[in-house]
């Protein structure tokens, strides 16, 4: 690879540099201690482009389940009261350039280069000189995203932990809110296979005297949650006692906002717009558009939410799954924070039209019809609990297809136990990161758990041809597992549906 004075010659010899480094998403195992996962890496690199996440506010988001929904969310709230937002999120579908966005929008190819292309000259010369010093995949990803955010001045950014809280690369900020979403068992081999160890590396992001937002509800790992807040003077706003879900209801979108519901010129949600956001210090007259109507097949939660100081009545979720109210509640949990923190001014019908607009990937996400085309990453038993119910609760099939890929490092077993006995047909199949469980070896854990015969599929498009076949127009498609899998079936269904458009031309 060559690179000029002016920076790399393109973004493909961007990722090629970024690739080249150390990328624990793509290795199967690795010590997991404060040299491998170095905070002191960061702070380096950081410092070495004049420590640009400093010159901003930030919300720091870790959990096992629901960290990314909540990190969607709350960026979908701030966007929408006309705050300039960033947003941190890991791991991608498609495009690297998913993880990091400002106002729903990618990263330029441009923007990426020039990020890059500052880093340059820090992390080269590590390599030639002290390769065990030189960042790694994620941590120089995470620089980059803070370069980008201060360059482009947001007014905040929400950023999403990539593993555990202790030791990540993001874990260099100081937040406003640190929010810890419930705690499961996940990367058990990494951060522990107690409850309490895992917890302990995500309270690891608590910071003296910034408030934190919890939905974790298991004893052992909130004592441990407790007991950091107290040493760090942190007051600790949990969801079940500071915050509550009063009502969460599966609901026809179209029956809440019916056709008729816009005046001429309008869409969505109506009510006043209030002006004047207070944000950081300064005042925004930003507009903001109102709510577009959903779909008539749109499924979604209607929900009423409390907090210790406010009730957000009738917000309207697109997504599918009752515990995506337990991450809005966290949501609003950290909006009352930085209200009475005098950072935001938010009226409620900001907040119901922002949660009706939000957009989660590939989690319980209908990308189908005729039949149903469900994308999915449920990786732990709990969230594949969460997206079996949800499957069962808000959709009416004949069979339910199941294409089926993990990561090798997960509970394989138990997680299978969860979702195959409701599958009517599996095929099982495998990512391209090296990670990936061989589909064999799912087949004869399904075999043995589960007495079913499922069949095989090298990759996830071949998958997806396969379900094509299988499913009549009544059935649905439920593809999950690995985020790899899901972005990789992803791409194949959008190839297929540029493929039958050039046929129609």
């Amino acid at each position: 690879m060559t690179k000029d004075k002016t920076g790399f010659p393109s973004y493909h010899e961007t990722l090629q540099f970024l690739y080249t480094a150390i990328d624990y998403e793509k290795l199967i195992s690795y010590q997991y201690n404060a040299s491998t996962f170095s905070l002191d890496r960061m702070v380096k690199m950081l410092d070495y482009v004049g420590n640009p996440h400093k010159g901003f506010p930030t919300i720091h988001v870790t959990g096992t389940k629901g960290k990314g929904s909540t990190s969607i969310m709350m960026a979908a709230v701030l966007e929408q009261a006309g705050l300039r937002t960033g947003l941190f999120t890991s791991p991608h579908l498609i495009d690297i350039r998913e993880r990091i966005q400002i106002n729903h929008e990618m990263i330029s190819e441009g923007d990426f280069v020039a990020a890059a292309t500052a880093l340059w000259p820090y992390i080269q010369r590590l390599r030639e000189t002290d390769m065990a010093a030189s960042p790694t995949f994620f941590e120089t990803l995470t620089a980059m995203a803070m370069l980008y955010f201060k360059q482009k001045r947001v007014d905040m950014a929400v950023l999403e932990v990539g593993l555990g809280g202790r030791l990540d690369s993001t874990n260099v900020v100081i937040p406003r809110v640190s929010v810890i979403t419930n705690i499961g068992f996940d990367h058990t081999a990494i951060l522990g296979n107690t409850l309490a160890s895992i917890a302990y590396e995500k309270a690891g992001i608590i910071k003296q005297g910034v408030p934190v937002v919890s939905a974790v509800d298991e004893a052992e790992a909130l004592s441990v949650i407790e007991k950091t807040c107290r040493e760090k003077d942190a007051r600790l706003y949990l969801l079940g006692r500071d915050i509550w879900v009063e009502d969460a209801r599966g609901v026809d979108g179209d029956a809440i906002f019916p056709r008729n519901h816009c005046q001429p010129g309008q869409t969505g949600l109506q009510g006043n717009q209030e002006k004047g956001n207070t944000v950081v210090g300064k005042t925004t007259n930003a507009g903001v558009p109102h709510a577009p109507l959903p779909s008539p097949s749109s499924r979604g939660l209607l929900c009423k939410i409390n907090t210790w100081r406010h009730t957000y009545g009738n917000l309207f979720l697109p997504l599918v799954g009752t515990h995506q109210a337990k991450n809005c509640a966290l949501v609003m949990g950290v909006l009352d924070l930085l209200k009475e923190q005098g950072l935001v001014s938010i009226s409620d019908e900001i907040v119901r039209t922002a949660m009706s607009l939000v957009q989660c990937p590939a989690r319980v996400e209908l990308v189908g019809q005729n039949p149903f085309i469900i994308l999915d990453y449920a990786h732990t038993v709990a969230s594949m609990r969460s997206l079996k119910n949800a499957l069962l609760e808000n959709f009416t099939f004949s069979k339910l297809i199941l294409i089926l890929g993990f990561s090798q490092d997960k509970d394989l077993d138990n997680i299978l136990k969860e979702i195959v006995p409701a599958g009517h047909a599996i095929i099982v199949t495998r990512s391209q990161n090296p990670r990936a469980a061989p589909p064999e070896d799912l087949s004869h854990r399904i075999e043995r758990l589960c007495n079913k015969q499922p069949q095989i599929a090298d990759n996830a498009r071949d998958a997806v041809a396969l379900a094509r076949k299988t499913a009549s127009p009544d059935d649905l498609i439920c593809i999950t597992g690995s985020a790899y899998v899901a972005g990789e079936a992803l791409q194949a269904l959008r190839d297929e549906k540029v493929a039958q458009a050039s046929s129609r031309q």
